[in-house]
């Protein structure tokens, strides 16, 4: 293990959140790709807000597409509903293309900065999509549009149709 990921394991073991976080940081700025796996770790056991959102951010630095997955999967957990702005934003980078229905469901989120950071990832894509893809993407709007509206699911329609 990196000195460095030992540093933090210990850092956060006795909660010494913000020191953990600065390093943290420090591993995105520097893109050290030899730190990925490390930090999915750390996002997926966290229970800590900050320290998850940190994480997240250090990923989108280093842009390693093996933190998809596991972004994808915070998404997902209930739990964690209070970072899924911050998860969208660290997935701007990457190629997460194949996730893209479960990231529009998303554009009809009670939360605006979840709201807008899913229709500025399937923004980005949109023209890229398969038939096949569009179409799931279609009925998760149309889905998100019966329960609730706002312009973003009708932007998000409107991209599929031009």
């Amino acid at each position: 293990m990196h000195p460095i990921h030992t540093t933090i394991k210990d850092l956060l073991d006795a909660e010494r959140f913000e020191e953990a976080m600065t390093l943290i940081a420090e591993l995105g700025e520097k893109r050290d790709q030899s730190s990925v796996e490390f930090l999915i770790g750390i996002l997926t056991g966290t229970q800590n807000t900050l320290v998850r959102n940190e994480v997240a951010i250090a990923l989108r630095d280093i842009g390693d597409n093996r933190a998809v997955y596991p972004l994808i999967e915070a998404l997902s957990n209930a739990q964690l509903r209070r970072s899924r702005g911050t998860l969208l934003y660290a997935m701007e980078e990457m190629h997460y293309e194949p996730y893209i229905e479960i990231i529009v469901a998303l554009i009809g989120d009670a939360s605006l900065e979840v709201r807008l950071q899913s229709f500025l990832l399937f923004e980005k894509v949109a023209e890229k999509l398969s038939e096949q893809q569009k179409q799931v993407c279609k009925e998760a709007l149309l889905k998100c549009k019966n329960m609730h509206t706002n312009e973003l699911l009708d932007e998000s329609l409107a991209l599929l149709s031009g």
